[in-house]
């Protein structure tokens, strides 16, 4: 006797593209009411890795960047760092659905520090899946300064925070980012939370180390300054 068994294959759905995703609009819903948000907002997926940057208009910056995971339609994000410092034993599940001109990302029961929760359905149109050499999220230490940068899809997002007698200052920016045969390297700053950045350029050298560090080198009042970072 043979028992025949239905046997029904989960659908499997393609992983998002590694790019540069720019926000188009994000849908709030607080207490059933909801509401639609227009802001200045960054993503990058590279190499398992993420990072985004905007500024709150109740909350100031906003700034995340860790480990991405892709699970057949979830994206599972762990940071590693936000605009406060380093993060720990966090970890959101987000139900992602591919749009034709990007993604649309869902996070439910999203909690703020002053016990909001709301839930977020966010619309995002891809700028560019460009790839170099110098993709990835990275992260320069210094005794007083740390700065994490992800690169990815011709663009860029950096976070650098100050720190002063126990105090930290944090600010973001973010733009298009290119790279010649040379290793030279020029910035267009799109957004930022410092309103002089908006618009400038930075004309910068790099050079990879090997596969787990590179170096960028600036000319800064007439000196070269030189940045060494490390892979996150």
């Amino acid at each position: 006797m043979t028992d025949e068994t239905a046997c029904t294959e989960t659908k499997k759905i393609p992983p998002l593209p590694d790019g540069a995703y720019l926000l188009k609009e994000v849908e709030l819903t607080e207490k059933g009411q909801v509401s639609v948000q227009l802001r200045d907002q960054l993503k990058i997926y590279t190499n398992n890795r993420f990072m985004f940057a905007f500024v709150h208009p109740e909350y100031g910056i906003d700034v995340g960047a860790g480990i991405a995971t892709w699970k057949n339609g979830v994206m599972v994000e762990e940071p590693r760092v936000n605009q406060k410092g380093a993060v720990n034993g966090l970890t959101f599940d987000i139900d992602i659905k591919h749009t034709p001109t990007g993604f649309s990302q869902t996070l439910l029961g999203m909690t703020y520090e002053d016990g909001r929760c709301l839930d977020m359905v966010e619309s995002w149109v891809r700028a560019s899946n460009t790839t170099s050499l110098f993709d990835g999220l990275w992260q320069l230490k210094e005794a007083n300064r740390v700065k994490t940068k992800i690169i990815g899809g011709g663009h860029f997002i950096c976070l650098e925070t100050n720190y002063k007698e126990g105090i930290s200052n944090a600010s973001f920016w973010f733009g298009t980012c290119t790279f010649n045969n040379d290793a030279e390297g020029l910035e267009t700053v799109l957004s930022s939370s410092n309103q002089n950045y908006i618009g400038t350029h930075q004309n910068f050298k790099v050079a990879l180390t090997d596969d787990e560090n590179f170096s960028q080198s600036i000319i800064l009042d007439g000196a070269e300054v030189i940045e060494f970072f490390q892979r996150i």
